[in-house]
């Protein structure tokens, strides 16, 4: 063991950088602060010292070391203990260490020792080991993003007598290798190993270990290694949802609901909700609350659906968020499929029912126009989540990082919100007495509708071009196209019934291929191309320009996000704002998330955000970054980039604090 420092002179006011060193023999190791099982963590008593008061003591991570049953958490063959002094006085200063630990090979020895070092008053210039408390430093865990990682979900399962700590982990680097957590209560370490899971090709790791009772709530430090990199942060136990909070959640999910009525990305579907307005004007009351009230069950079903499917993705480890299922082929293939479907139905080249168990359910046998409007809803829903609106992400926000009950709970709450229209025009049916009588120009307005359809049918395969490449695309697009061709002729020719279904049928089947298809086969990743003031995304190259005193905006994106698009043409791409990003002191980042990367949902996870589109502003004055609201204005993004200008008062405390 030695006690070295930094310096080899103390001047007065400034600290004291030293370490202690261990050196153990080939077999034998140290302790860890928290050694587990079995050894016995060193302690430090600075009493005799003069002149400099101990201000920290910083633990490079630890390996694991499993013997039987008996898990200890070790250093072997040595370690350099990084130390901070602060300075006490003006003159020469004295550090005096008792010191008592052990090392450990098939047998542990305890040892105690005394050390003394002097330090004379003087110039504080580097001494001969100061790059070796440099690199000591180097290895203590910092935050996780200094490390790569990014902590996307934490929740604890179970009553305390058996609760498990679960953590979701992704790697913006390099994939994992062997992850390892180490978690510590309010008395020492948490000794059950992990049980480890990994995805998406290494880099997402979900990380499952039991925890005993008396710290299933309490904080919790964690320490996180991956080979060389390791991380270290506290958890806190998620606190119980009262009812206040509960109604505050819920009347969130339903405002955020109600608002994606308005937002750009149901453009696709304004077709759908027009027609299922226009065609309850003039008739019966009872079939307009019915057509109505179809319809919002529509809306309520998917928002369910999509809840129990990120139930499930959640379950399975996968990462999850609002918005994903356009980022998978299949999801577009399928939605072209309908759209395309519903749109014939508008022509009546082809009669959509539910299935007979559900029309059964519903009282809707021999009724069309009822299977037509809960199927409206449904797409409705379905093609308006690709992007997030004011209120919906924070709703999903809380449920992901939450339980199943708490999920599905939220989704419920925004599909009424979003089926609210549809209810209110059910309880006062004779509100749609305003709209236009039918007559015979409803004809050629539900024709007119099926045209628009068929638009967000080529919308939605200009997107799955992007995703999946320009092959699968054309192959998609030619059954489609045959499809309804076959549609078409064969209603008019009158062919029958039994024959027309059976070629329909088959021309769908051909669609599973093309959705299926590898991606070695003309399937590429999308470039990321420097457009403009636009450079590629780099959130690890963020804090250095920050410290040049540059702001830096980022723009999470993707080729299927509608408000994405309107945010361009309203704000980003406007002459005043290119300019501005083009400046010297400005870097402009563009994250493009049409196709899936963790790194970017790791990115959104950091500002608590599960869906885009998302604009980050970073600065002098905001070096953490802020998120700004998902429809931007110019004078949103001027107005943030001048706080990010001005030169935040916290700014060393921001810089430095761990």
């Amino acid at each position: 063991m030695r006690l070295v420092t930094a310096t080899d002179a103390v001047s007065p006011g400034s600290p004291v950088e030293a370490a202690l060193e261990f050196r153990f023999g080939n077999g034998w190791h140290g302790a860890w602060r928290s050694p587990g099982d079995a050894g016995l963590a060193p302690t430090f008593d600075w009493s005799g010292s003069d002149g400099l008061v101990p201000a920290s003591i910083a633990w490079p991570a630890p390996r694991r070391l499993s013997v039987g049953d008996l898990q200890t958490f070790v250093y072997e063959s040595g370690v350099v203990l990084p130390l901070r002094f602060a300075r006490r006085g003006d003159g020469a200063a004295h550090l005096h260490l008792r010191l008592v630990h052990a090392a450990c090979g098939e047998v542990c020895v305890p040892y105690r020792a005394i050390m003394d070092l002097a330090l004379p008053a003087g110039t504080d210039r580097p001494s001969a080991e100061s790059e070796l408390i440099r690199a000591a430093r180097e290895r203590v865990p910092g935050p996780p993003e200094a490390a790569g990682f990014a902590i996307v979900g934490q929740v604890r399962e179970g009553p305390p007598q058996d609760r498990r700590l679960v953590l979701r982990v992704t790697s913006e680097r390099g994939a994992f290798v062997a992850p390892d957590v180490f978690v510590e209560g309010p008395k020492g370490a948490v000794t059950a190993p992990p049980a480890v899971a990994l995805s998406d090709g290494g880099h997402a790791a979900r990380l499952a270990l039991r925890l005993p009772p008396d710290v299933a709530d309490t904080d919790l430090r964690v320490t996180l290694v991956d080979g060389l990199r390791s991380t270290e942060f506290t958890l806190q136990p998620m606190a119980g949802i009262g009812w206040g909070e509960w109604l505050s959640i819920l009347a969130t999910a339903l405002l955020g609901g109600l608002v994606l009525n308005a937002m750009p990305c149901v453009l696709p579907v304004l077709s759908l909700k027009a027609f299922a307005l226009t065609r309850v004007a003039g008739a019966g009351r009872g079939r307009v609350r019915a057509e109505l009230l179809s319809t919002a069950a529509g809306i309520l079903a998917s928002f369910l659906f999509i809840a129990v499917l990120l139930i499930a993705l959640k379950a399975s480890g996968a990462s999850v968020g609002w918005g994903i299922q356009f980022q998978a082929p299949w999801f577009l293939a399928g939605m072209a499929l309908l759209t395309a479907l519903f749109a014939a139905s508008l022509f009546e080249w082809v009669t959509i029912g539910l299935p007979r168990p559900i029309a059964a359910l519903a009282s809707l046998r021999g009724s069309g126009h009822l299977s037509e409007a809960f199927l409206t809803g449904a797409f409705t829903t379905l093609l308006a989540t690709p992007c997030s609106a004011p209120f919906v992400g924070s709703a999903v926000g809380f449920a992901l990082t939450r339980g199943r009950f708490e999920i599905l709970m939220v989704f419920a709450a925004l599909g009424f919100g979003m089926a609210l229209p549809f209810v209110l025009l059910a309880l006062k049916p004779g509100w749609t007495r305003l709209l236009p009588r039918p007559a015979p120009w409803m004809i050629w307005l539900r024709r007119g509708f099926g045209f628009l359809l068929l638009g967000t049918t080529l919308w939605l395969m200009t997107v799955f071009t992007e995703v999946a490449g320009i092959r699968r695309a054309m192959g998609l697009a030619g059954i489609l196209a045959l499809l309804l061709g076959w549609l078409a002729l064969s209603r008019r020719k009158r062919i029958p019934d039994r024959r027309r279904s059976l070629v329909a049928a088959s021309l769908v089947l051909a669609l599973v291929p093309v959705t299926v298809w590898p991606s070695s086969f003309g399937t590429s990743p999308v470039a990321q191309v420097e457009d403009g003031p636009w450079r590629a995304f780099a959130p690890e190259a963020i804090p250095a320009l920050v410290a040049e005193g540059k702001v830096v905006v980022v723009d999470v994106t993707a080729s299927w996000c509608l408000t994405c698009r309107i945010n361009d043409v309203t704000t980003l791409d406007r002459a005043e704002n290119r300019a501005r990003l083009s400046a010297p002191d400005a870097v402009a980042m563009r994250a493009d998330w049409t196709q899936p990367d963790q790194a970017i949902l790791a990115y959104l996870r950091r500002f608590g955000r599960f869906g885009i589109p998302l604009v980050a502003v970073y600065g002098p004055g905001l070096p953490r970054g802020e998120a700004l609201p998902e429809l931007l204005t110019p004078a949103t993004l001027r107005a943030a980039i001048a706080r990010a200008e001005r030169e935040s008062p916290d700014k060393i405390t921001t810089e430095f604090s761990p």
